[in-house]
């Protein structure tokens, strides 16, 4: 889509970072449990009420249809000794594909207008269509219904056997996140200022301070059931957890819902820096844990009860990958302008996606590195914690944070920018990453070791897929790959998060 992009300087602070004190309220301290009083004070559950409330101007409700017809396409599948490959046109940055009933989903890549469904043994094409809008991200699906975003501007429903479109929204401009599917309910974010509301306003009551909505659509009919403002874009995607809707915000603010009706159950400002995972009574999170002052950015991990009150803080961590100083100047940050200004955005990311909320804690203002961003989110798998923390990874204790075992990733992380693995998948009793060197690593998740590398020859920075024995991968240079590791018993990780409701929960771990 062509763009007109105004740039200058986001106003839209909201409940983020701004309205605290430096270093977002008290951190607690390495080792010690916090009390009560400490949660209080990064406790904002108060204003994301009132902003919600009938003081303000409510989120629109009317949106135009976005287009989708069927693609002419010859895919040219390379078979090798443990699987496939497809090259796709594109050949722009693929996200995390999604397995659903012996079908492989997944964008065209990030320029693209594309979508595609492969056989997920013999990569051949099921179907392939068009979009009237670019940059689609991970799907999720239920059933026979596909769900996606757009970069720009839509979101999408297909039917799943076809790709016939059954409904669609153009909700603003740019979309960040990917959406979330639970309980035949569809949660997604959007950027108010977007361009995508149309009707009639109430103008006669202000909009409050908050540059987006998270809205919570029926999942056949695309009905918009519920909308709720919030201080910045949604890092990743939302989490649904039993009747509960998690999300954490580029400005680092935790928010939970109930998924009936989308009641603010909590707010906190905890300068995240990762989507939330909620285990049993447990939620973990990482965050930044510098102070203002300090000369470098640090991150920690934290645990938390699901009332919000804090449990531990690791000691904190180096984080140049969340240092927006260091990633100015890395090659990530080049190939994200570029991306961009192919999407339409050649000074940058819109002010409507409020792109400082992220430059200030994440490090990254680019609408390419936004949607991509994992940061270091947690795998809770065989009673520890994994993460990747920019350029290792790092096995702690889930009672305490503490390190269990660390293994470093080969690779120059302030030259390469973001981080240099994906998140961690876990299926079969293994844990898995897919590294910017172009690899699928394997680990033993007690000892830390390698057990087996599985070379993809592209850079990597999507979670991969795992289910049935075989590894799916998107790459960096638009490649759909699958690695048949020849064990069935790697199996259970649909897509990114494991699953459509983005717990990170590996199927064998449900209760």
């Amino acid at each position: 889509m062509l763009r007109t992009v105004a740039v200058g300087c986001v106003l839209f602070l909201g409940l983020g970072l701004a309205t605290l004190p430096a270093g977002g309220g008290t951190q607690p301290q390495p080792g010690k449990q916090p009390g009560k009083g400490e949660a209080e004070k990064t406790d904002v559950t108060a204003k994301a009420r009132e902003m919600n409330s009938d003081k303000f101007q409510a989120p629109p409700t009317e949106f135009r249809k976005g287009t989708v017809k069927a693609r002419p396409f010859k895919a040219e599948v390379v078979k090798s000794q443990n699987g496939f490959a497809v090259q796709l046109p594109s050949k722009a940055p693929v996200p995390t594909p999604t397995v659903h009933q012996g079908k492989i989903y997944v964008s065209g890549g990030f320029h693209s207008k594309e979508y595609y469904c492969f056989d997920a043994v013999s990569g051949e094409l099921v179907w392939a269509v068009d979009l009237d809008d670019d940059g689609p991200t991970s799907a999720v699906i239920e059933g026979d219904t596909i769900v996606f975003n757009t970069e720009s501007c839509t979101i999408f429903a297909l039917d799943a056997k076809t790709g016939k479109q059954l409904w669609s929204h153009w909700l603003g401009d740019p979309l960040t996140s990917t959406p979330t599917l639970a309980n035949g309910k569809v949660y997604t974010s959007y950027p108010a200022a977007g361009g995508g509301g149309q009707g009639k306003q109430d103008n006669a009551k202000p909009r409050p301070a908050a540059s987006h909505v998270l809205a919570c659509l029926d999942l056949k009919t695309g009905k918009i059931l519920w909308q709720r403002w919030l201080d910045s874009d949604v890092m990743s995607a939302p989490v649904a957890v039993g009747d509960e809707i998690y999300c954490t915000s580029f400005g680092g603010t935790i928010y939970k819902f109930k998924q009936a009706d989308g009641a603010i159950l909590s707010a906190q400002a905890s300068r995240a820096t990762s989507a939330p995972v909620v285990v049993g009574k447990d939620v973990f999170v990482t965050k930044r844990a510098d102070q203002g002052k300090d000369p470098e950015a640090k991150e920690q991990i934290v645990g938390a009860g699901r009332d919000g009150i804090p449990t531990f803080a690791a000691p904190p961590r180096p984080a140049p990958y969340l240092d927006k100083a260091v990633q100015d100047k890395t090659a990530l940050k080049d190939t994200a302008m570029k991306l961009d200004a192919g999407n339409g955005f050649a000074t940058g990311a819109p002010a409507a996606a409020n792109p400082a909320a992220g430059y200030a804690n994440i490090g990254q203002g680019n609408v390419y590195s936004l949607q991509a961003f994992q940061g270091s989110r947690i795998l809770n798998y065989q009673e520890a914690n994994f993460n990747c923390m920019g350029g290792e990874i790092v096995c702690s204790d889930p009672a305490n944070g503490k390190a269990r075992w660390t293994l470093k990733l080969a690779g120059d992380l302030e030259k390469e920018g973001g981080f240099l693995a994906s998140a961690p998948a876990a299926a079969g009793g293994q844990v898995f990453l897919a590294t910017l060197k172009g690899e699928v690593l394997q680990i033993d998740p007690g000892q830390g070791k390698v057990v087996k590398t599985y070379a993809v020859k592209s850079p990597l920075r999507s979670q991969p897929a795992i289910v049935g024995g075989r590894i799916y991968v998107g790459t960096e240079d638009g490649k759909l790959v699958c690695i048949d590791t020849g064990n069935p018993r790697f199996t259970g990780w649909y897509t990114w998060g494991a699953n459509s409701a983005h717990d990170n929960l590996a199927a064998a771990d449900k209760k």
